[in-house]
C-alpha cells in the first residue's frame, strides 16, 4: 500500500510540472517515460485533466526526446493516449509509435483505421501499418494480425466513401506487398487524376520493389510537378536500376531543392561509377545540406561496395590468414 501511495505523490507531482510554465519540461516530460503498474493506472486518470494544447504539446516533447535518445521508451504512455477524446491527440500518440512493432500495436492501428472518426487519427494509423506491411511481406507477423492489418489497409484504400488522404497514405503503406491485386490498386491509384495520388502510387511503387514500375518511375523524372518528380525519385532508388543514374544525375540541378536532395540519396542507393562521381562534384556545392546529404550517399556506395571496412568488430588484428 506504501508503495502505491508514492506512485501516486510522484505521478501528482509530474503533472502539477507538466501543468506549469509556457512549454513543458523537457525533464518532466521524460519522466513519463519510466511509468509502470500503478502509475499508468494514475496517468490515465489524470491526462484528461491536462488542456488541449498542453497534452499536444507534451506528445510533441516525448517525439524529439525519444529520437535523441533511443533508450527513453514512451510507448505505454502512448499507447494510453490512443483513447483519448481529441483525433489530434490519438493522431500524435500513433505517430510517436512508429518504432513500436509489437503485434498487438498493429491490431490497434488497424481497428483506428477503420473505426476512428477522426480523420487525422486514421491517416496516423493508415501509415503507422507501414511497418506492419512490411512485416507482412517478410513472414514475420503473427498470421491473425498480418490479416487484420493486411485487410484493414486494402479495405481503407478502395473505400470510396473514406477521406482521400487516407485512402492514399493507406495505398502507399500497402504498395510493400508482393500480390496482384496490391499491383492493380498501385495502377488505379497511379491513373488518379489528383496528383497526390499519382505521388503515392509511385511511392507505392518504390516500396513495391517490383522492376514493372521501372518504365513509369523514369518517366516521371521528368514530370512537371515537383512533387512528382521527388517521388520518382526517391522510387528509382529503391528499385535501384542503374537505368535511372543518368536521369537522376540531371535532377541534380532541379529548381526544387527537394527533388536534389532525393536525386543524392537514390544515387547513393543505386551506387556505381557515374553516380560517384556525381555525388563527389555534389560535396563541393554551394548548399550545405545538398554537400552533406552526397557525403552520406557516397558513405552509403562505400559501404555497399565493402560492408567489412565500417564494422565495428573489426580491426588491424581481427582478420588474420
Amino acid at each position: 500500500m506504501i508503495g502505491v501511495q508514492k506512485e501516486v505523490v510522484v505521478i501528482q507531482e509530474i503533472f502539477d510540472k507538466l501543468a506549469e510554465g509556457a512549454a513543458p519540461s523537457a525533464v518532466q516530460v521524460g519522466r513519463l517515460a519510466k511509468l509502470t503498474g500503478a502509475e499508468l493506472g494514475d496517468f490515465r486518470a489524470r491526462w484528461s485533466t491536462l488542456t488541449l494544447d498542453r497534452r499536444l504539446a507534451i506528445l510533441t516533447v516525448a517525439g524529439q526526446l525519444a529520437e535523441d535518445d533511443v533508450h527513453l521508451d514512451f510507448s505505454a504512455v502512448l499507447k494510453l493516449c490512443l483513447t483519448d477524446s481529441d483525433g489530434g491527440v490519438r493522431a500524435a500518440a500513433i505517430d510517436g509509435l512508429w518504432e513500436d512493432e509489437e503485434f498487438r500495436t498493429g491490431d490497434l492501428l488497424a481497428k483506428i483505421l477503420r473505426d476512428d472518426p477522426d480523420e487525422r487519427a486514421r491517416t496516423s494509423a493508415a501509415l503507422g501499418l507501414a511497418r506492419f506491411a512490411t512485416r507482412i511481406e517478410l513472414g514475420t507477423l503473427y498470421p491473425p494480425t498480418a490479416s487484420r492489418v493486411r485487410t484493414a489497409l486494402l479495405d481503407a484504400a478502395n473505400d470510396r466513401r473514406e477521406q482521400r488522404e487516407v485512402r492514399r497514405r493507406a495505398v502507399e503503406s500497402i504498395g510493400v506487398l508482393s500480390a496482384p491485386e496490391i499491383a492493380d490498386l498501385i495502377d488505379r491509384t497511379y491513373a488518379d487524376q489528383d496528383p497526390k495520388f499519382r505521388a503515392s502510387a509511385i511511392y507505392a511503387m518504390g516500396r513495391n520493389g517490383d522492376d514493372r514500375w521501372l518504365p513509369l518511375v523514369l518517366k516521371d523524372l521528368d514530370d512537371d510537378i515537383p512533387e512528382i518528380r521527388f517521388e520518382a525519385a526517391r522510387a528509382a532508388g529503391s528499385l535501384e536500376s542503374p537505368r535511372a543514374v543518368v536521369p537522376l544525375i540531371n535532377l541534380l540541378d532541379d529548381d526544387d531543392f527537394e527533388v536534389r536532395l532525393a536525386a543524392v540519396g537514390a544515387l547513393g542507393s543505386i551506387g556505381g561509377d557515374v553516380a560517384r562521381k556525381a555525388l563527389e562534384q555534389c560535396t563541393r556545392s554551394d548548399e550545405l545540406a545538398l554537400r552533406s546529404a552526397a557525403t552520406e550517399a557516397l558513405g552509403e556506395i562505400d559501404l555497399d561496395a565493402n560492408p567489412l571496412t565500417t564494422s565495428p568488430f573489426l580491426n588491424d588484428n581481427t582478420l588474420t590468414i
